[in-house]
């Protein structure tokens, strides 16, 4: 008896202390209660106990209505509904369960009747590609042609726990287009910026403006031009043109032709009877044969014979046969190479050093720039005057027009102040480079070889292996 007593009093304590602690409700033990065996022990048999237990991630609520006899006291799906209630139990209630519990004088038998609904994840974006592309081959486009769009992820679906807390949903991730050079956006839209090559390069979508030539070039289809750069997956056959206002690049053999590029120029095969310009670039190929060859860097081949060749910042000729033969060449930079001239002394004429054109250039730009500057010094004077005018309510109407204009001077003057600034610095560069040219050949320099480095001349006239030659200001030294 008094252990009875005990029992009731701590289920009484229990009670209480989920009545000052609701976060607590449905988590009591009842002492009277065997949940092992689904009886119920100290109390008469008629009694019931009404048990409704929460999952610990709160989405099942179980019920469990727990006696000792079949002759049981009664009870209604309402007080199943009251005992989920004061366990916390008041979304997600599977209310036929709950009604056939009751009906079905469901005892001793844990059953569902509440569940959670679970969040659902938000639907990614997508890219819906509209022009496909073969990586580095790619596909050829319009200006303007729309890429791709980005399709919009969809939003989730937030869920709920048997408590009616709310379970927040992931949203769907953004979609990304990682892109370049060549493509613009236009809200989630993207379109091509040129005319060109839609490509796949380095993980990211460019386009580049170039035009692809999978065929050989023939003087028949006339002045090839474009503003970009040519690709010719061929050969370049005699008397054609080829310009371009970007790069050329040949994965064949030129022969008795043109090519102008604005930038560099790239020939797989030989060039022969050719005049070649990479008018801001370097020039690359492999042998190049009585041909007429400007850079504006670099010259770098395996033969350069009988050609007129000029470059502004040197020549390598490092691969294969390394071999400069004849003819002129002109460079304000160094020349590297395996050997100059030939075993029967051809004329071989190489000019270095000379940066006389380059110096005055050098100096118009200078000059531009101080005019430039003292423009910018009077404007700011002026401007800073009618500031001060401003400053003490005495400017007039003819000051502020004034001062609107010269802001508007002093921004264009700066605008063209920056493209002299960077062709002074590439200028001064040359000169430096002409300064230290030197001409270092690793094998032979034959006799026939005319040197002119720094506006001094000499005849080779024996020939000298191993050489390094340059000027020192006042003669040609060689080591």
């Amino acid at each position: 008896m008094e252990e009875d007593l005990k029992k009731l009093d701590d289920l009484f304590d229990s009670i209480l202390e989920e009545i000052i602690h609701p976060e607590k409700a449905g988590t009591f033990r009842n002492p009277f209660a065997d949940e092992s065996a689904g009886r119920i022990s100290g109390l008469a048999e008629s009694m019931i106990l009404i048990t409704v237990k929460i999952s610990p991630d709160n989405m099942r609520a179980v019920c469990t209505v727990m006696t000792g006899s079949d002759d049981h006291k009664p009870f209604t799906a309402d007080d199943l509904m009251r005992e989920a209630s004061t366990a916390g139990v008041f979304c997600g209630i599977d209310e036929a369960a709950v009604r056939r519990i009751a009906a079905e004088d469901i005892v001793n038998t844990p059953v569902v009747i509440a569940t959670g609904t679970p969040p659902v994840k938000g639907t990614d974006g997508t890219v819906k590609m509209k022009v496909q592309t073969s990586g580095e081959d790619g596909t050829n486009v319009e200006k303007d042609t729309e890429l791709c769009h980005l399709a919009v992820p969809k939003p989730g679906r937030d869920g709920m726990d048997v408590r009616g807390r709310v379970l927040p949903a992931e949203p769907g991730k953004e979609a990304v287009f990682d892109f370049g050079e060549g493509i613009y956006k236009r809200g989630n839209h993207f379109y091509s910026d040129c005319l060109g090559r839609f490509v796949l390069r380095d993980g990211k979508y460019c386009v580049i403006n170039e035009k692809v030539f999978d065929r050989n070039i023939e003087h028949s289809m006339g002045v090839v031009e474009f503003e970009g750069s040519i690709v010719i997956n061929g050969n370049v056959n005699a008397r054609s043109v080829i310009r371009a206002g970007g790069s050329i690049t040949v994965h064949g053999k030129v022969y008795a032709a043109v090519l102008e590029a604005g930038r560099n120029v790239t020939i797989d095969g030989k060039t022969e009877d050719t005049s070649v310009s990479a008018a801001s670039g370097t020039l690359t190929g492999k042998e190049f044969y009585t041909s007429t060859l400007v850079a504006g860097e670099k010259i770098i081949a395996d033969i350069i014979e009988c050609c007129t060749a000029k470059s502004v910042y040197g020549i390598d000729c490092l691969t294969g046969a390394g071999r400069i033969t004849g003819g002129e060449v002109v460079c304000a930079g160094s020349i590297n190479c395996v050997l100059v001239g030939n075993r029967d002394r051809l004329e071989t004429h190489i000019i270095m050093g000379n940066h006389d054109e380059y110096s005055r250039e050098a100096e118009i730009l200078e000059n531009g720039l101080k005019r430039i500057d003292k423009e910018l010094s009077k404007i700011m004077h002026q401007v800073s005057e009618i500031r001060e005018r401003e400053k003490e309510g005495t400017a007039t109407l003819e000051d502020e027009s004034f001062l609107e204009a010269a802001l508007r001077i002093r921004t264009q003057k700066v605008a063209d102040k920056g493209p002299l600034v960077e062709q002074l610095k590439k200028m001064k560069d040359i000169i430096t480079a002409a300064g230290a040219a030197t001409l270092r050949a690793k094998t032979m320099v034959y006799g026939g070889t005319i040197l002119d480095i720094g506006g001094f001349t000499q005849i080779i006239h024996n020939d000298m292996p191993h050489p390094t030659i340059k000027s020192n200001g006042s003669a040609i030294v060689i080591l």
